[in-house]
């Protein structure tokens, strides 16, 4: 495939390639804002042990340790979430690159963590034996699986975990998303607009094993 022919292909997607950092940069811009203020009321209990000692109380020594601790577990939480953004921000430097599946599926479901916490369902990402590479396009790949996490959550009721797991099935290499307990066979008309051209542009197929519950993309 020519450059050329990638980029029409990336034009034809581009409105939902935007669509999708838009939603991924306004998620992350929320979870800093979370840390931020969790820093903040911390900070501020640190001054009124600071201003009571100042007038003669004793410091209890497990609250400001506490403190310390909400310091760095808050430090640590904000370093994962600024890696994934600078992975993320650096799917669009390439147009083609080599892919290790398992690790763009996680890096897509932390992403989509906060969505999957504000209807209570847990993402997990289970770690494949042997590495799973392809090569493709980094950014559509994960806007694709952006689109089937967030059916796959508006399908699942609350509490449940979702699972996704790559792999190879006969000459394909596949990554199936289970445990969607409202999975039905007609999961294609329910799925976000835009799957479809993300499909035909990866060259990929999406299936459903109605018995697992799982959401299956086929992939090359």
């Amino acid at each position: 495939m020519s450059k050329h022919d990638m980029t029409v292909q990336y034009d034809a997607i581009g409105g939902a390639g935007l669509r999708f950092f838009g939603q991924v940069s306004a998620s992350i811009a929320h979870e800093i804002k979370n840390v931020l203020a969790i820093i903040n009321e911390n900070a501020g209990l640190l001054e009124d042990l600071t201003f009571a000692a100042r007038k003669g109380s004793a410091i209890d020594p497990e609250r400001l340790n506490k403190a310390c601790q909400q310091f760095s577990k808050q430090i640590e939480r904000a370093d994962e979430i600024m890696k994934n953004m600078s992975s993320f921000a650096h799917s669009v430097d390439s147009f083609t690159a080599d892919i290790n599946l398992y690790e763009v599926a996680n890096l897509v479901a932390n992403l989509a963590g906060r969505k999957a916490a504000m209807r209570k369902l847990t993402i997990r990402v289970d770690t494949p034996k042997a590495p799973v590479i392809i090569s493709g396009n980094p950014f559509l790949l994960q806007n694709l699986i952006w689109l089937c996490l967030e059916f796959a959550i508006g399908a699942t009721d609350a509490g449940a975990t979702l699972h996704c797991s790559a792999g190879k099935e006969d000459t394909r290499v596949s990554l199936r998303i289970g445990g969607i307990s409202g999975l039905g066979g007609d999961f294609s008309a329910r799925m976000p607009a835009g799957h479809k051209d993300l499909l035909a542009a990866l060259g990929a197929e999406l299936s459903a094993d109605l018995n697992r519950q799982e959401l299956v993309v086929h992939l090359f």
